[in-house]
């Protein structure tokens, strides 16, 4: 009778020692080749390495029993692909890592408009063309949540350039708008412009569009935001040649010197501040803060004119006509 014991506990040890053997072998064990496979909804952990393994669901069901904190995931219906070399360990690290919503980065850049921010979401992957310039226009969705859009004809203006992190899995043209706004609001509207009346908030954000695009360097935009007020205070025409290019619906890249240069002298039309008085119809981008606050806090100079270097970007000023129109050979070359 104890031989027969024996014999039996000899047989358990040696095929549970195979058995163990076996079942370590297929948790280490590297897939023989590259695997694709689709999840479907109604899939779960067993049949998606069933898919994966072929059998062996007894060593699966063991391995999931002993382990089933590895498993406290969800599987979304999609289509994976998993390496030669790939364990069954390294396949659930890959398949948790890609459950978790892909978030992307999107900048958008002072004096980027409507164009700009669409053209960039379409290289993006994000929207077809023309997507965000529609729904830029679509103001009655959201006047209701943003006192500064009282006036406004469209969300353009008040699209704060920053940077922010969207899901680029069901990504939302509405949650974007509303993101970009509620960046307005939190860092322009409420310390600067809340005591403002609407019309006010829209002529402070048209001068300060200009200023954006007229001048880089923060330390000299107060001065060209105080030269342009003036012109309008003593009724002159603005003059900023890059007002020309907003009703042409271009981006900044498309809007160039050549493009401005055929156009600033014959255009008579809302936007062109060399031949409309006042500031042009609306605003023409989306400005920074520094841009805002010159516009706010501008620069009085004894200046009427200014321009810049084409190689250095450097401003210069001047009192009159003459010593500007003089000086135009040194510095526009």
């Amino acid at each position: 009778m104890i031989r027969v014991i024996k014999l039996i506990i000899w047989i358990v040890v040696i095929f549970g020692g195979i058995f163990w053997w076996k079942y370590s072998s297929f948790i280490w064990a590297e897939l023989e080749s590259a695997k694709t496979i689709t999840i479907e909804e109604w899939e779960g952990f067993y049949k998606t390495f069933e898919k994966i393994y072929g059998e062996n669901s007894l060593y699966l069901k063991i391995f999931f029993r002993q382990n089933p904190e590895k498993i406290d995931f969800s599987l979304p219906k999609w289509t994976y692909t998993f390496s030669a070399w790939d364990t069954i360990e390294k396949i659930l690290e890959k398949l948790k890592q890609w459950t978790i919503p892909i978030q992307t980065s999107l900048k958008t850049l002072p004096g980027w408009n409507i164009f700009d921010i669409d053209n960039y979401l379409v290289e993006k992957w994000l929207i077809t063309k023309w997507e965000f310039i529609k729904e830029a226009k679509n103001i009655s969705k959201y006047k209701e949540n943003y006192l500064f859009l009282e006036n406004a004809l469209s969300l353009e203006w008040f699209l704060y350039p920053d940077t922010h992190f969207v899901l680029q899995e069901n990504f939302s043209l509405e949650n974007y708008m509303n993101l970009l706004l509620k960046n307005f609001e939190k860092k322009v509207y409420t310390p600067l412009l809340s005591e403002k009346t609407p019309s006010e908030i829209i002529d402070i954000i048209n001068m300060a569009s200009i200023v954006e695009r007229e001048e880089r360097n923060i330390a000299e935009k107060a001065t060209v935001a105080g030269i342009l007020l003036k012109r309008i205070r003593e009724k002159w025409y603005i003059g900023a040649d890059i007002t020309v290019c907003y009703p042409y619906e271009l981006t900044e890249n498309e809007c160039t010197q050549r493009f401005i240069a055929s156009k600033v002298n014959i255009d008579k039309n809302d936007y062109n501040t060399r031949t409309k008085l006042w500031l042009p119809k609306t605003p023409i981008n989306n400005p920074q803060l520094s841009s805002i606050e010159a516009t706010l806090n501008p620069k009085d100079s004894s200046y009427y004119y200014y321009l810049h270097d084409t190689q250095t970007w450097k401003i210069y000023y001047w009192r009159t006509l003459e010593e500007h129109n003089t000086n135009k050979r040194l510095y526009l070359r």
